[in-house]
């Protein structure tokens, strides 16, 4: 009795912070804005494809592991964007997949400066198995599949760009959604919590060679104290990102990106946890690579920085 309820204690917080964190976090958040902005979508310029793949918290047993597939593209004659993302994140016998679709709007501001509107419409599934798990009695209820959830979603943000800067504000999530354990008499868990980021960066150009790009990404959470991210990164010959961020009270990392050609972008980073994890975990890492489609018709502005 006591096993079984350390084992739903365990699950239940498994369960309420996944979900309290439900926005995944990119170290590298400036590739891949679309992930809690949907009016990123479309600004570019070009069809980006994006995949990323990101291993936290290495040498701690049920770490996450996360993956994203993206594809935005504008829509000229129409001044809009659209998106289609793929995510997945496992944390140790829980697993979410989320299906998103982004809708842009643009106006201009200025000779280079637009304001996107956005829309984002979507669904997560979340499922929590414990089917493979090391269990005494194979037949305890509590071993089955505890929860099997199809949740809607919708979010909204707006974001504003110009040549040398960017700010963005969002709402990923409107829907506070209620979570229940299928296996534990349909309990209730807990209800998704709405998340309001402010991310923005500007480009400094030092000389003909090296430029610097400071951003800033704010979070806040209902019920929860505000998370910031500042980074910076040295970008040379326009072809060699090389930065650092600092994420308040949870890790501080390294980031490296190559661009490749004006199209092809491969980027690195490596998270040194600052938290109590840092004596149990040997980092995080996650890679990027982009591609920008270019149709004969029109012409990519090389490069880009954001």
């Amino acid at each position: 009795m006591k096993k079984r309820l350390l084992i739903l204690l365990f699950l239940m917080e498994l369960v309420v912070s996944s979900f309290g964190q439900q926005d995944k976090m990119f170290t590298q958040y400036q590739n891949y804005p679309s992930s809690i902005n949907p009016a990123y979508a479309g600004s570019r310029g070009s069809t980006q494809i994006l995949g990323i793949a990101r291993k936290q918290w290495v040498g701690l047993d049920g770490a996450p592991k996360s993956a994203v597939l993206s594809i935005n593209s504008p829509i000229s004659f129409f001044n809009m964007g659209v998106g289609l993302t793929l995510e997945t994140d496992v944390i140790g016998p829980e697993k979410s997949t989320d299906v998103g679709v982004d809708f842009s709007y643009k106006i201009k501001l200025a000779e280079t400066v637009f304001m996107n509107f956005g829309l984002k419409a979507g669904l997560t599934h979340q499922k929590v198995d414990l089917t493979n798990s090391r269990v005494v009695d194979q037949y305890d209820p509590l071993m089955q599949e505890l929860n099997n959830d199809v949740l809607p979603n919708f979010g909204v943000g707006s974001y504003v760009y110009g040549d040398d800067f960017f700010v963005g504000f969002s709402i990923p999530r409107l829907l506070q959604t209620e979570i229940k354990s299928g296996g534990i008499s349909n309990a209730k868990l807990d209800k998704n919590k709405l998340h309001y980021f402010l991310m923005a960066g500007y480009l400094v150009k030092v000389n003909p060679f090296i430029k610097l790009k400071p951003s800033m990404l704010l979070k806040a959470t209902q019920g929860s104290r505000l998370s910031w991210d500042l980074s910076a990164t040295a970008i040379f010959l326009d072809r060699f990102w090389l930065g650092t961020s600092l994420r308040n009270e949870d890790s501080v990392a390294a980031i490296f990106q190559v661009n490749i050609n004006n199209q092809l972008r491969l980027g690195y980073s490596y998270d040194i946890a600052v938290s109590k994890l840092s004596s149990r975990t040997h980092g995080s890492h996650e890679i990027s690579m982009s591609y920008d489609i270019v149709f004969k018709s029109k012409r990519l502005r090389s490069p880009r920085y954001f």
